[in-house]
């Protein structure tokens, strides 16, 4: 299991805005990618991923290369 910097130091590594990340962090929980849990002293959100590989599959179709409304170009 692998600890990661708490969200106050990734929201600085990011550089982006707290409630972005904190929202990220709270949607791959609900994915079970990783678990969110209590801080040390700052009381920021840890987040714990619980394996030390993920492996992801995206299966997204090709889009042909006409218009949006499936005219092709040369038409």
């Amino acid at each position: 299991m692998r600890e990661s910097a708490d969200s106050e130091t990734q929201t600085r590594l990011v550089e982006r805005d707290v409630s972005d990340v904190h929202s990220d962090l709270k949607q791959l929980e609900v994915l079970g990618i990783l678990t969110l849990e209590a801080g040390r002293p700052s009381d920021a959100i840890q987040p714990v991923v619980p394996s030390d590989r993920i492996e992801v599959h995206i299966d997204y179709p090709l889009v042909d290369s006409g218009d949006a409304d499936g005219t092709p170009a040369s038409a």
